[in-house]
């Protein structure tokens, strides 16, 4: 009955070898262990009583893989052939998933053949188990006598109809792996039924597929003398019967005590093998540590990577790997000329590596072999598995090994976890060069800025101190601008307060001077309130533009018919609703028509257009004055500096503020303007997007 050792996640799994005393009994387990262990990693137990002359136990564990994370163990038992009672051979097939019958080829020995047999199924039953609930495999030993029997005799004076036998001589070592392979097989599939794993996604055809896998290079082995290291001296199990027990239950007691003295023999000779491979691979690991720390390059890592995995693991087949510009770069890939996942010369095998390599973690890929062959490539070497590891940050790998297992020894949970270990040490390692040059670049980067920075801080301090004598000219002209009307009005209002005698002959003119130049002062406040107001960002309002317009018309009608000019509108019909402040708008159509209404000359007419184009707004105004001097049209249409008001482009009074602010607006918004002289007179033209492109300047300029 299999045993979970959930401390150890394993299932351990009971094999009996039972049969006729010196039918090969024995000799079956040694041959087994010698063809199955040539490095002699483990050893065969023998346990000896004093009333038993002959050797009646062994005990050697094998691991298979793993079934839902416990791996599968297997013991190996055989029953004495020569034992002073039976209460021992009961002891022994006790719990047992599987029984191997050796029987003897010899024609003296059929019927003791029979007689073992029976004796067998009457101590299952003993233990209230019988034929049908675990397998028995049946193996003719001894094929080599020149005399023996042959295998359907050996049956039949067994009393078994059509039961398979396989043929063997242990001696040599023929046949004995297939029958041990055979009875794991039905002992693997016998639980698998019991437990119902095909519900869970484990079929029994995995498992056969597993076990077949894991014997196919001992198949055809023979036994090629003793073992790779001298196996320790029996454990001699010396026991003191106590009374009043019956001598069977002395027997008993011995065997389970013999038995479980074998059992912690194993486990600690296990142990030992376990720990001993720890030991190893700290040490590599430890040692490959120290050799990458102080190592600046992702390239020197990975070949020291690579150079150790090699000497740790010299089956395994190292190709190395950087990420360069999200592509992997090959380091090295001896002892095969080329890295067989990263040929440009085979279709899709590149595009197989880098989704290996992409993965993240470790990735494996089995029937590698088989693989390639299907795409047209044959490799030097057989490699049957590859297992991709990256290194690095885990969402951009900056290093990759593909590691390549033989046919006769593929990848182990053991050697997975060992891939483990070696990207948990060498990832940090590889981050931190990473992070190094990051910080390395920034910095430069840092540097440059500053340099870019302080150009543009010298620049600004420049402008800024340009700027300060533009304003103080500007402060200094709006004071003389401004100080010219009020003197003229308090002047007048003055004399008429100090001469009122003078209001009769002269009151009309003065009073007429100072009305001029009250309303020449509130242009000038005028223009001061217009200049900060397009100094401010875009709110995101709407604006009707037609009623803006409207109201622009009606205020600069006075002036229009003063010089009998004649205003002709033409826009669209109804609303039109813009993203645009509506103290830019107004400023933006006031200037330009005032300024056509300024230098136009009596009596003619003013045309004055806002169009509605699909992605722009269009506003002309067309005069019959004048028209711009051409060298004043030029200086109009060069880049501005900002912040300094245009000169006026005739002799009027003000500041000459007027197409400067149509200059501050259109930029805000991402317009233009367009002058053309038309002889007479001259057309004004601007054009500025609507929404979306309106929005996207206003946002940039944030």
């Amino acid at each position: 009955m299999v045993q979970f050792r959930n401390a150890e996640r394993e299932i351990q799994f009971k094999i009996v070898y039972y049969g006729p005393a010196l039918g090969g009994k024995t000799t079956n387990i040694e041959a087994l262990h010698e063809i199955t262990d040539v490095e002699g990693k483990s050893s065969v137990t023998s346990l000896k009583t004093s009333e038993d002359r002959t050797l009646f136990f062994d005990f050697m564990p094998f691991e298979l893989g793993e079934i839902q994370g416990y791996k599968i163990r297997i013991q190996i038992y055989t029953v004495p052939g020569q034992v002073h009672y039976n209460t021992t051979r009961k002891v022994v097939l006790a719990g047992a998933d599987g029984v191997v019958f050796v029987a003897d080829s010899a024609p003296t020995r059929l019927q003791e053949n029979y007689t073992s047999y029976e004796n067998m199924k009457s101590n299952l039953l003993a233990n209230r188990m019988n034929t049908s609930d675990i397998p028995v495999v049946i193996q003719c030993n001894k094929r080599d006598l020149p005399d023996a029997s042959p295998i359907p005799l050996i049956l039949a004076a067994m009393r078994l109809d059509a039961k398979e036998a396989f043929g063997a001589c242990a001696i040599t070592g023929e046949g004995v792996v297939p029958t041990f392979q055979s009875v794991v097989q039905q002992a693997l599939a016998s639980f698998a039924r019991k437990f119902q794993l095909d519900k869970k996604g484990v079929t029994t055809e995995q498992l056969e597929s597993g076990v077949k896998r894991f014997f196919a290079p001992f198949l055809n082995a023979k036994r090629g003398g003793a073992p790779a290291t001298p196996q320790p001296e029996p454990l001699e199990a010396k026991v003191t019967l106590a009374q009043p027990l019956s001598e069977e239950e002395q027997l008993v007691a011995a065997l389970q005590s013999t038995t479980q003295l074998a059992e912690q023999y194993q486990e600690t000779e296990r142990l030992s093998r376990m720990y001993q491979a720890r030991l190893q691979e700290m040490t590599v690991l430890f040692e490959l540590g120290s050799q990458i720390a102080g190592m600046e390059s992702a390239e020197a890592v990975m070949r020291a990577v690579a150079g150790r995995l090699r000497e740790a693991r010299p089956q395994w087949v190292v190709s190395a790997f950087i990420t360069e510009e999200d592509k992997p770069r090959p380091l090295l890939t001896d002892p095969l000329p080329k890295d067989p996942l990263w040929s440009a010369e085979a279709p899709g095998v590149g595009n197989m590596a880098l989704g290996l390599l992409q993965r993240g973690g470790t990735a494996r890929l089995d029937r590698l072999s088989e693989r390639l062959a299907n795409i047209g490539l044959q490799l030097p070497i057989p490699l049957d598995e590859a297992l991709a590891v990256a290194m690095g940050s885990r969402d951009k790998s900056k290093g990759h090994l593909i590691l390549y297992a033989p046919p006769e020894k593929p990848f182990s949970p053991e050697d997975l976890r060992f891939a483990s270990l070696v990207e948990r040490l060498v990832s940090p390692r590889l981050q931190a060069i990473e992070l190094t040059a990051q910080l390395a670049s920034a910095n430069e980067r840092l540097e440059q800025r500053v340099v870019e920075r302080t150009a543009e801080l010298a620049a600004t301090l420049e402008k800024l101190k340009e700027m300060d004598q533009l304003k103080r000219a500007f402060l200094n002209s709006v004071s003389h601008e401004m100080r010219t009307p009020l003197t003229n009005v308090r002047s007048y209002a003055d004399l008429l307060a100090r001469h009122p005698e003078q209001m009769q002959a002269h009151g009309q003119e003065y009073l007429q001077v100072i009305l001029s130049e009250s309303m020449r002062l509130e242009a000038l406040i005028t223009d001061l309130l217009s200049f900060s107001k397009v100094k401010e960002p875009p709110r995101g309002d709407n604006c009707d533009l037609a009623s803006v317009l409207d109201e622009v018309v009606e205020a600069l009608g006075p002036k229009a018919n003063a010089k009998y000019l004649q205003l002709q509108v033409q826009k669209e019909k109804g609303s039109l609703p813009v993203r645009i402040n509506k103290e830019d708008a107004r400023v933006l159509f006031y200037q330009i028509l005032d300024n056509a209404i300024k230098f136009s000359p009596d009596g003619v007419r003013v045309k004055v257009y806002l169009l509605d184009d699909p992605e722009k707004i269009i506003y002309a105004v067309r005069d019959f004055g004048p028209g711009f001097p051409k060298d004043q049209r030029e200086r109009l249409m060069e880049e501005s500096r900002e912040g300094k008001p245009q000169v006026a482009f005739f002799k009027q009074p003000g500041f000459g503020l007027g197409l400067f602010l149509v200059r501050e607006v259109l930029g805000k918004y991402g317009g233009a303007i367009h002058i053309e002289s038309m002889e007479p007179g001259s057309n004004v033209l601007v054009e500025f997007p609507k929404q979306a492109a309106a929005e996207a300047r206003a946002a940039s300029r944030k």
